[in-house]
């Protein structure tokens, strides 16, 4: 559906031509209907929720996707579409499976592009609604998103923007789940935006679980900021203490005695990926923690 907002003679052509092609498999379902497009949005955004669950953080993800094809890009068809979604996800007892590219109108070749990634975000989610809900809802989103562009076939920046979305959520989501499963390895990591000490959503799930599986446990976390190598060292050097004592008073706050938290900064000196000066590197803006049983 190309992003253009519709005549009155468009849109009664596009209607007659729809209900003339009735044979189309899900030829609504997976266009969205421009018709009820303002009387579904509505009652989409009007949807309240726990977004802390994985069906209220995808009801969130489908109502801001409903409202970027509408308000942003005037596509009535795919603003339907996900605000359909939406209230469907509230409507459930909790949520849907992430769209199958099988039911769209993708020939085989095209198909063959989706298959490898449904599979993984499939088997992932099956392991991770319960314990890392936001995160998960956040992939199975944005593999929808990259499904709709794709089938629209038309805007590549936008195919490419939502399939690499996808792949860095999912990339998010497995190592949030190996920290909170693999407790053997009593280190658990939590990663900055570019240039901050804030903790992302993701970072607080994973120091949920960390006082979680060591709250009562642990004599003592040690807690190492790091940073990439943007900037001089001397700023990273700062930054990266900033970080550890971010983590140390997010972690007080959940029940852990100060007294057992220890901080330290690295600065730049010690990347997880090594990169030449200057380079931003996500994997490389992080604080480590480590048990002390």
């Amino acid at each position: 559906m190309r992003r253009s907002i519709l005549s009155t003679s468009a849109l009664l052509i596009s209607a007659s031509v729809l209900m003339g092609c009735s044979n189309l498999p899900n030829a609504l379902d997976h266009g969205g209907n421009p018709f009820t497009q303002p009387f579904n949005y509505e009652k989409a955004q009007a949807l309240q929720t726990n977004e802390t669950t994985f069906k209220g953080a995808l009801v969130k993800e489908y109502q801001m996707l409903a409202t970027k094809e509408g308000d942003v890009w005037s596509d009535w068809f795919d603003s339907d579409f996900f605000a359909r979604k939406a209230m469907k996800v509230a409507a459930s007892d909790n949520g849907l499976p992430p769209e199958d590219p099988a039911q769209w109108r993708f020939s085989k070749e095209e198909l063959k592009q989706f298959e490898p990634s449904r599979t993984d975000l499939v088997s992932t989610l099956s392991e991770t609604v319960e314990k890392l809900p936001v995160l998960s809802a956040k992939a199975q989103a944005r593999f929808d998103c990259w499904v709709e562009e794709q089938e629209e076939g038309w805007q590549n920046d936008e195919i490419a923007k939502c399939k690499g979305d996808f792949d860095t959520a999912m990339a998010e989501l497995k190592q949030a789940h190996i920290e909170k499963t693999v407790d053997m390895a009593k280190l658990y990591t939590v990663f900055f935006d570019f240039d901050s000490a804030e903790i992302t959503p993701i970072g607080q799930q994973v120091l949920q679980a960390l006082v979680e599986d060591w709250g009562g446990k642990a004599v003592g976390l040690a807690l190492t900021g790091h940073a990439d190598r943007a900037g001089s060292a001397s700023y990273n050097q700062k930054l990266s203490l900033r970080r550890a004592e971010a983590v140390k008073r997010f972690v007080a706050n959940l029940g852990i005695g100060a007294d057992k938290l220890k901080t330290a900064g690295a600065g730049e000196g010690s990347p997880a990926v090594t990169t030449a000066d200057g380079v931003r590197e996500a994997k490389n803006r992080r604080v480590v923690i480590s048990v002390e049983e």
